[in-house]
């Protein structure tokens, strides 16, 4: 990925900054995997902390330092930046609950399977990471966000797993957010960014393929595995392989009929939808339009 060009993404560490954020990005492992580091860079965050300034010690394997390490690492720098008198963003990927499993010995799972129990640490050493949190000066005045990249794939019903690429969204603040609300609707992490912005109310330009899930509904949501890629509204899953086959599925039950046949013209709207969306990124990509647009530059 050195080897692609590197386009400014205007998108959540941008327009943070221009709010007057501090913007920080926290890995256990290596910066250069997919290089992140140049990505992130390029793309509004300040500092990046990663395998390279953490004592050569608590490296535990190729993905870097244990999660609980890399919260407790990070909280004093967190502090450092609140002392500056400017909000910040901090990002974290956090690596424990993906092969080579390492659990600290200081940690005592209750499963016998060593993937069950990294399940187990990453979750304890994100409650860890909150509670310590809890008693920051900060911690009121903070939105924590949870997504995971992907899920797992617990099923093999269709030819990608909806486990998969069905992930948690979550946002916690005591002080920020009135009372507990559940949204049950369809969304996929480019939804992040706007949603975020509407919880926040800033005022912002969103020129992303992503909506505010508190205010807008999407009638699809797609995503993309290796050579094909899937469509999905509240009963039916589109499947397109590369060779232009389609394999239409009702999901909620996860049966595995095949309704391509008897409904052409849904698995066509579907696929139309997602196309469509595809082909606007790929052309914003290619004309360098995901900066942020000359017009609101200038003023």
């Amino acid at each position: 990925l050195k080897g692609v060009d590197m386009l400014y993404y205007y998108g959540l560490p941008g327009v943070l900054k221009e709010q007057g954020y501090q913007t920080i990005y926290f890995t256990t492992h290596d910066d250069q995997f997919d290089n992140i580091a140049g990505f992130l860079s390029n793309s509004g965050v300040e500092r990046i902390v990663s395998q390279k300034d953490y004592p050569g010690k608590e490296v535990r394997s190729n993905l870097g330092v244990p999660d609980d390490y890399l919260f407790r690492y990070s909280l004093p720098i967190l502090d450092a930046m609140a002392m500056n008198g400017n909000p910040f963003l901090s990002i974290y990927m956090t690596a424990s609950d993906h092969g080579p499993y390492v659990i600290p010995e200081y940690f005592l799972p209750r499963s016998k399977r060593t993937s069950e129990q990294a399940v187990e640490y990453a979750d304890w050493s994100i409650g860890q990471f909150m509670k310590m949190c809890a008693s920051k000066s900060w911690f009121s005045n903070t939105l924590f966000v949870f997504i995971a990249d992907h899920g797992a794939a617990l099923e093999s019903n269709y030819e990608m797993p909806i486990s998969y690429h069905h992930t948690p969204l979550i946002f916690f603040g005591n002080e920020l957010l009135k009372g507990t609300r559940e949204f049950h609707v369809l969304g996929g992490q480019i939804d992040v960014f706007p949603t975020l912005m509407g919880i926040l109310g800033f005022p912002y330009l969103n020129n992303t393929l992503g909506i505010d899930l508190t205010r807008h509904q999407r009638p699809y949501i797609y995503f993309g595995a290796d050579n094909k890629y899937g469509v999905m509204d509240d009963e039916y899953f589109l499947v397109v392989m590369k060779s232009g086959e389609r394999r239409l599925y009702s999901h909620p039950l996860r049966l595995p009929t095949n309704y391509i046949d008897s409904l052409p013209d849904r698995a066509d709207k579907m696929q139309r939808y997602a196309d469509a969306q595809m082909q606007v990124a790929q052309w914003m990509i290619l004309h360098r339009k995901t900066g942020k647009p000359e017009r609101l530059e200038n003023k």
